[in-house]
């Protein structure tokens, strides 16, 4: 009686290159089940090999886990296995999202695949309170955008009416206008409100993504353009100096020197801070935990 050959043994090797493989093919990541499923029948280990694999030295630093929230399920939620750290890479697709338009989070859950649309206001919490994206007044429902909402959006109607009855009663635009600043009592020069550690840090992160919404994900901004973005709040040059510094001392932010302060002119010079070692820091960057 003939025996049936050997199996010839499978090559690890091969499955871990099939797996990196899948995942290119799914940027905001997949289940070990869903990985497993993808894989060739010749390669179809078994679940428990399949998170093996997924934890074994090759994958150290090209594929990362993200745990779901617990949330009210008794058992944690499976793994979501990507080749990108996935709350980043879901974040910056979020700004992407709205950069165009605000959005409901119903809307922004409907460009995502469902193992990240249910998981989407675990992605959002973070940036909402970071102030990266920001709730607009109900219209139509509550929404999400990159900037802050415009109050014309919201009070058209309502300044339409004022000017049509302005109108009516002999005033002429500019003078509505006038009597709109009159009553609004603008602070005088060199006063701007007192504002709490938190609420300092709030308003300058958000000049800072303003500048450049990638600074969220850690990109530098230049000094001497956020100096100029929050003059309203710092209208001299130590207190601005005073307060980035303090950021970086509790380590807020990361600063960047100048390479060649040789080369700077005065002018450049006082538009950046003294790093008090010879040179200026001419960039700055939140830091990302």
């Amino acid at each position: 009686m003939k025996r049936k050959p050997s199996p010839i043994p499978l090559d690890f090797g091969e499955v871990d290159e099939l797996i990196l493989k899948i995942l290119s093919r799914n940027r905001f990541g997949l289940s070990a089940d869903k990985i497993r499923r993808d894989l060739p029948p010749s390669h179809r280990i078994s679940k428990d090999q399949i998170k093996s694999r997924l934890k074994a030295p090759f994958s150290v630093g090209k594929i990362y886990a993200w745990n779901p929230p617990l949330g009210k399920a008794k058992k944690p939620p499976a793994p979501i296995y990507s080749l990108e750290p996935l709350e980043p890479l879901v974040a910056g697709e979020v700004q992407e999202i709205l950069k165009n338009q605000p959005l409901s989070p119903a809307e922004i859950k409907k460009k995502f695949l469902s193992h990240i649309n249910k998981y989407l206001l675990s992605f959002l919490e973070p940036l909402i309170k970071s102030g990266a994206i920001k709730w607009h007044p109900p219209l139509k429902g509550k929404r999400l955008g990159l900037q802050d909402p415009n109050p014309v959006d919201f009070l058209s109607t309502e300044i339409r009416k004022l000017f049509e009855k302005g109108g009516k009663l002999g005033f002429g635009t500019e003078s509505i206008l006038q009597a709109i600043q009159g009553y609004v009592k603008p602070l005088p020069p060199g006063k701007q409100p007192l504002l709490s550690p938190e609420e300092t840090e709030r308003v300058i992160f958000r000049a800072m993504r303003s500048l450049k919404p990638a600074a969220a994900q850690g990109a530098l901004v230049y000094i001497p353009d956020l100096r100029k973005a929050l003059s309203e709040f710092f209208p001299n040059k130590e207190s601005f100096d005073q307060t980035i510094l303090h950021l970086a001392k509790l380590e807020k932010v990361q600063l960047q020197s100048h390479s060649l302060p040789a080369e700077l002119t005065e002018e450049q010079r006082q538009a950046m801070i003294d790093n008090q070692r010879g040179s200026y820091f001419m960039a700055i960057g939140i830091r990302v935990e």
